[in-house]
């Protein structure tokens, strides 16, 4: 509950929408990964004692947009994630601990997400509840009052199809459906147009209810030749297309005719990023309609296809102008010739069908802003795209010399391109992996031994790459050639050590999963300076730690040393900071792993603290042999040099210097009998002082 302590407490007072989506980005990534702080922001919500409702269901469901990627992403610890919270919110509707109102706006929460809410949650009012129990039809009002009362006047038909669907979708499964089908099968215009958007609805009762409403209106001929067109389009679109060919075959035979055809967009630039590690990659249009002007954006990822689509209205040019310097801004972006889009969209669309995934329901607005109305998706979506990348035979007539060159260009990428900082890998099976590795050679090899299992996904990434590149007037000309000869030789089986950019992937792997070791460790309130180290964490055995360092450079008394420097530094430093470069090359040759060295140093770290607040530290130093305190004394020079910004020289006195010069030369001299009588007092008060300072 600390977390949600401190997020309650970090959130604006004022009512400023740009202070509250800071606070909601500020909180939403550490949430995600804490089901039980996310029950306990449920409960807040519930008390709602301060009036922070509306802010915490934002809040809510940011988090779970968050959970969800992680799951996509195949984060460790995501599916269970889910498993908790649904659980804890089911065990709190039981006992009556959140009333209809909280359900209602914790399913729209989920809504929002993209996710379909616990069952549990979904409530409706007491008069359809009785009126299933009945089992007689159930007569809806007027469709254009129903849909006045639910959506604000002036909303778009997007606007109303995600308003309607977050009240519809919070409401019992039965009832959703129904309301649904009759409020699109009763014919009213307006419905018709929204309800297009329902049959790419990503929860399934909202697509079969659309499929059901829009039969009603077959059966009364209320069909124009308008709709028809986006039934074929949408059939392309989505896994169960095959659903709508009765439809479509009822609606073709009364040979339909009318129907709006909106003005056709003008499309001035098409701009994308490159993908990154989990896939994701951005495309932005910048276009115009008579005055009217408009960003569109869509979001393509790997295994999803088209996974949002979006239209930014703009008020004016510079409105305009301004969003797309923000875009440029906040991503490194490539500007493409429009060519590039039939094959991108249709190698995105394919992608996603292949594995279920149904089109972001926007993309019937966007897709007519990109000039690609007709676009379909493209089976053998990979081969597809290596054809579209090289449509004049260039890669295939490459010398064998020039294509290992290219190849070769692949180590230069990460200091070329901004996205590289996300090409890492993640997932659950490879984290889990690792924390059992024992030494710096196995942990890459486990890593190594991933990468050739994800090869697939990183020549599409590749390929991917290379189309955008190939597209780009500005880019070098070898770039997109580079590109695409590594998706060909990961394509031909070559291996990926022998590929110098998945050198970069894996060292930058292992560095992040190093990071997230200690983000782990801090977490769990390991470094915390009132109570250090978890009480789970088995107590140090005799002489553990030194069979564990067997064959590494490090020695436990080293380590202490480091440590005690770490603790009384006049800088205070995160763990991130200061334990990398202390485990940096660190070989487990005995027995255990580095997950055993990493709670040994935790519970070393909170023996050390407990010293330093009782005025203790340094005091067993006098009856340490001289090796063991060149060691320590070598550890704590370690870290006055190597920790950066801990031991700033504009905090150090001369006095302090000359000591910790002393330190120094007593790492490699046996200065034992000038410095040990002196040092526990200077660790001691130096210690006090910097604490008074702070």
């Amino acid at each position: 509950m600390e977390m949600i302590e401190a997020c309650l407490m970090d959130r604006p007072t004022t009512d400023n929408q740009r202070s509250t989506l800071l606070w909601v980005n500020r909180w939403a990534l550490p949430l995600s990964n804490d089901a039980d702080a996310v029950l306990g922001l449920v409960d807040a919500l519930s008390a709602d004692e301060s009036g922070c409702a509306d802010d915490c269901l934002i809040l809510l469901s940011r988090v779970l947009d968050e959970a969800r990627m992680n799951i996509e992403n195949d984060e460790r610890g995501a599916a269970d994630f889910f498993e908790v919270l649904a659980a804890g919110l089911v065990e709190r509707a039981d006992a009556d601990e959140l009333d209809a109102g909280n359900c209602f706006g914790i399913s729209q929460a989920y809504l929002r997400a993209g996710l379909t809410p616990p069952d549990q949650l979904r409530s409706a009012t007491d008069a359809f509840v009785d009126v299933f129990a009945t089992g007689e039809p159930v007569e809806l009002p007027d469709v254009g009052e129903l849909v006045d009362e639910l959506v604000p006047d002036g909303s778009t038909p997007f606007e109303m199809y995600t308003g309607l669907r977050e009240m519809l979708g919070a409401m019992q499964s039965e009832v959703t459906t129904t309301i649904l089908t009759q409020m699109i099968g009763q014919g009213a215009p307006r419905m018709s147009t929204v309800g297009r958007y329902f049959l790419l609805d990503p929860v399934a009762e909202m697509r079969d209810a659309a499929i059901r409403g829009f039969e009603l209106l077959v059966e009364h001929a209320k069909i124009d030749a308008a709709l028809l067109s986006d039934f074929i389009r949408v059939r392309n679109w989505i896994p169960n297309g095959r659903a709508l060919d009765k439809l479509i075959n009822t609606v073709l035979r009364r040979e339909p005719s009318g129907g709006t055809v909106p003005q056709p967009w003008q499309l001035h630039r098409v701009m994308t990023s490159l993908p990154d590690g989990t896939g994701s990659q951005s495309i932005i249009g910048i276009c115009s309609r008579g005055n009217t002007r408009a960003v569109a954006a869509v979001m393509i990822k790997a295994g999803h296809g088209i996974k949002d689509a979006y239209v930014i209205p703009c008020a004016s040019r510079n409105d305009q102008k301004m969003m797309v310097e923000q875009i440029e801004h906040a991503m490194a972006m490539y500007d493409v010739s429009p060519s590039y889009l039939a094959c991108a969209f249709g190698v995105a669309l394919g992608d996603g069908l292949e594995r279920g995934r149904v089109t972001a329901p926007g993309f019937l607005d966007v897709a007519p802003m990109f000039g690609v109305s007709d676009v379909t998706p493209q089976s053998g979506a990979h081969d597809a795209m290596l054809a579209a990348i090289d449509p004049l035979g260039e890669l295939a007539a490459l010398s064998a010399n020039r294509r290992s060159r290219l190849i070769g260009k692949s180590r230069d990428w990460f200091s070329e391109y901004d996205i590289t900082s996300s090409w890492f890998m993640s997932d659950a099976s490879l984290m889990a992996a690792l924390e059992q590795a024992r030494t710096e050679a196995s942990a890459k090899k486990i890593v190594a031994g991933h990468l050739e299992i994800k090869r697939e996904f990183w020549a599409k990434l590749f390929a991917r790459s290379a189309l955008i590149l190939s597209h780009d007037s500005t880019a070098a000309p070898d770039a997109w050639l580079s590109f695409a000869a590594v998706a060909q030789a990961i394509d031909s089986g070559r291996e990926t050590k022998k590929i110098p950019v998945f050198e970069d992937i894996l060292e930058h792997t292992l560095f992040v999963a190093a990071e997230r070791a200690m983000e782990d460790l801090e977490a769990e309130g390991a470094w915390d300076d009132e109570e250090v180290g978890p009480a789970a964490i088995a107590p140090e055995q005799k002489g553990e730690l030194a069979k564990l360092l067997k064959g590494s450079q490090l020695k436990p008394d080293q380590i202490d040393g480091y440590l005690t420097a770490v603790l009384i530094a006049p800088e205070f430093m995160s763990p991130n900071a200061w334990l990398m470069p202390l485990m940096q090359g660190v070989e487990v040759k005995g027995q255990g792993s580095i997950q055993r060295i990493l709670d040994i140093i935790m519970v070393r770290f909170g023996a050390l603290n407990e010293a330093v607040l009782l005025g203790e530290i340094g005091s067993d130093l006098r009856d340490l042999p001289t090796k063991q305190f060149q060691a320590w004394a070598e550890g704590f020079a370690q870290a006055v040099d190597g920790v950066k910004g801990a031991w700033p020289k504009r905090s150090i006195s001369r006095d302090d210097k000359q000591v910790v010069d002393m330190i120094r030369g007593a790492a490699t001299e046996d200065l034992t009998p000038t410095l040990k009588p002196l040092l526990p007092s200077w660790l001691q008060a130096t210690a006090l002082k910097w604490r008074e300072d702070v």
